[in-house]
């Protein structure tokens, strides 16, 4: 029966996910639509590639997020035809894996109450509004999500049982990892502070060995096209800049500065004049970029940031599913930073666990020095329903032992929430305009 329950929980997580796919029936555009693009194009003979009319080196695909999703969707068009319906399938199995994962986690973390611990933490995960909507899309995060979280199971197994075959194995989810988003790459911090505090240190050149294994093809096809050293995509200048220059307001979205530099110096010139754009605004601007950096910061960590504001959506149904990605975010939040404060106290007790709450710092350290959306912080959300679970598995055993920690965590997360909504009081006015105007 309780092998029973998570294999439910991941039915409902696959049918919630697919049902909302084919509901609304969401057709790439933006970055979508290059992701699509160049899936089409890969499969039809043309090579990684957005734009055929350009030359390969002056084409702008290699400024997005890849490049595995690209080569996953056109694995996807290779065998079932170019169709969104076989992607949305798979994407919510792929959410289903991904809560499993999770549930497997806790039961590596906890032991005996891990499955309750993992039942929680996979429904908190998987019922998300947010990753059920950026599931319905042909966007990387849940792609990439799911390769996170199977590099992190990884790294639990390895913890557990630190045998060679384990350490490639990390290696090798890891690298996959990193080509899905580079951000991850700052997950190497803590895997490497684990072999070396263990003096584990060939086990640890095998991990190195197995990961510059995965990651070399990739480069050298890069170095070959463009004529530099290029691990993923060329989009760390791009991505400082854009959110870190004088009048902006710490997020995303490209400039004309930007374009007029990508014009004169070409996209990986660009990369680069934008990095010195960074730094020189960084210097020139120290408290600027420091408000910034505290701005992104409280923005990362506010339930008040709903996702929803899609162009797929309007009016009333904008409305319900803005108040439940609120919600959703309130809910998870809120117990996770309980679980936090719980773990806080005794922290010296669970080793492995005290490695997830890193995964939470260092993620959000991959963005709040950079720029900000409400998008780019789904990465953070498993590691966080994770304690979630961790909270309402302890808050169900013993209430009014751990109460007094949801007190203080619900005190901490409507404290953000306010400095959220005074800091972006007019954007929040001006979208709900849009709404009811719409």
């Amino acid at each position: 029966m309780q092998h029973r329950i998570i294999v439910i929980i991941c039915i409902l997580i696959f049918a919630v996910s697919a049902t909302y796919a084919f509901y609304y029936r969401i057709g790439p555009a933006v970055d979508a639509g290059v992701y699509d693009q160049t899936a089409v194009n890969i499969i039809e003979g043309h090579g990684f590639r957005f734009n055929r009319s350009a030359p390969i080196a002056e084409d702008e695909i290699i400024t997005f997020q890849g490049p595995l999703y690209q080569y996953f969707l056109a694995g996807v068009y290779l065998i079932f035809g170019h169709n969104y319906e076989a992607v949305w399938l798979i994407q919510a199995l792929l959410r289903a894996f991904t809560a499993l994962f999770l549930y497997l986690i806790a039961v590596k973390i906890f032991n005996e109450a891990g499955m309750r611990v993992g039942w929680i933490t996979a429904a908190v995960f998987g019922l998300h509004p947010d990753l059920i909507e950026i599931g319905a899309m042909l966007m990387t995060e849940t792609f990439f999500i799911f390769l996170s979280v199977l590099a992190v199971y990884m790294f639990a197994i390895l913890y557990k049982n630190p045998s060679y075959l384990n350490s490639l194995f990390l290696g090798l989810s890891f690298g996959l990892a990193v080509l899905g988003r580079s951000s991850l790459g700052i997950f190497l911090l803590p895997f490497g502070f684990y072999f070396i505090s263990r003096k584990e240190y060939a086990k640890f050149v095998l991990f190195l060995a197995m990961l510059v294994l995965i990651m070399t093809p990739w480069t050298i096809r890069n170095y070959r096209v463009y004529g530099n050293f290029i691990p993923t995509m060329a989009n760390f200048g791009y991505n400082f800049w854009v959110g870190n220059h004088e009048g902006g307001d710490g997020e995303g979205g490209n400039t004309p500065e930007l374009a007029a530099a990508q014009k004169k110096y070409g996209y990986i010139g660009a990369n680069y004049y934008a990095m010195e754009q960074f730094k020189k605004f960084v210097v020139t601007h120290p408290f600027e970029y420091t408000r910034l950096t505290i701005s992104r910061t409280i923005k990362y960590f506010s339930f008040m940031r709903p996702m929803g504001f899609w162009f797929y959506q309007q009016g009333w149904g904008q409305l319900i599913f803005v108040a439940s990605s609120v919600l959703g975010s309130l809910i998870l939040f809120w117990t996770s930073f309980a679980g936090i404060f719980i773990w806080f106290k005794k922290w010296r007790e669970n080793g492995l666990l005290s490695y997830f709450f890193c995964f939470i710092l260092l993620s959000a350290l991959s963005l709040v020095p950079i720029l900000y959306e409400t998008r780019y912080r789904l990465p953070v959300y498993p590691f966080l329903a994770l304690f979630s679970g961790f909270a309402l598995s302890r808050f169900y055993s013993e209430p009014k032992e751990y109460s007094r920690h949801f007190v203080a965590a619900g005190i901490t997360i409507l404290f953000i929430a306010v400095i959220s909504v005074s800091m972006d009081y007019g954007k929040i006015l001006y979208k709900f305009r849009q709404i009811f105007e719409n």
